[in-house]
């Protein structure tokens, strides 16, 4: 009985040891070649110049420890159901140099949302109202993009979903991609913060945010939803 149980629990701790795949863990550009050799990927491509490869691959869908698998319907793994991630290739550089995990399971959602707080902390640019909410931190020559949906519903069933797109900070094509959306006011604080007046200056969020409530009072549309 003891030599069975060892038996099964030995494969198991070597699976374990063996997968230490982690999204957290990967530098741009990614070796997307490497990824394909050892996990499922789909490949597909859209009219925006990025290729996409995406996977439903538990054992890579892994960020800072933290597994992120799950579905809404078990008897349906596609992606309409399943908690993903997707990497991105520049098409004219032929670089990875983002990927996007999209978690849909309300759960999973809501503690990967407090992983994030804790991993990248407070920021200044932070949008909430009841039925979404938008970040953006930079750290480590990475855009990170964080968003959160409660709106969402499957088989009449409501569920809440998030959303991390991870970016390297000088693919200029690959920032506009994902700097859309929610996203648009932090593009519009880029432009601005790259005029002649503010280069070699600290300029944040809050003080572009300030500007803008200066020139426009309190009816400014970056302080709606606006969490300071």
């Amino acid at each position: 009985m003891i030599s069975s149980v060892i038996l099964i629990v030995f494969p198991l701790l070597m699976s374990c040891q063996n997968n230490s795949f982690d999204l957290d863990k990967l530098t741009f550009p990614i070796q997307i070649s490497s990824i394909e050799k050892k996990y499922m990927l789909d490949q597909n491509s859209d009219l925006s110049g990025v290729i996409v490869y995406n996977s439903t691959d538990s054992a890579v869908l892994q960020f800072s420890g933290f597994n992120f698998a799950g579905t809404l319907n078990k008897h349906d793994t596609s992606m309409l159901s399943t908690n993903y991630v997707s990497f991105y290739q520049n098409r004219t550089s032929n670089q990875v140099n983002a990927f996007r995990l999209e978690i849909r399971t309300t759960k999973k959602a809501e503690e990967f949302e407090k992983l994030i707080e804790k991993k990248l902390g407070k920021t200044d640019f932070y949008y909430r109202n009841s039925e979404f909410s938008y970040r953006a931190w930079n750290a480590d020559n990475k855009l990170y993009l964080f968003e959160t949906n409660n709106t969402g519903r499957y088989n009449s069933e409501k569920f809440k979903s998030c959303n991390l797109y991870v970016v390297a900070k000088g693919d200029k094509l690959l920032n506009d991609y994902f700097i859309s959306g929610g996203f648009q006011y932090y593009g519009d604080y880029l432009q601005e913060k790259n005029k002649p007046q503010h280069k070699g200056k600290i300029y944040t969020y809050r003080n572009f945010v300030n500007e803008e409530e200066k020139d426009d009072g309190k009816d400014s549309f970056y302080l709606k939803d606006y969490v300071q």
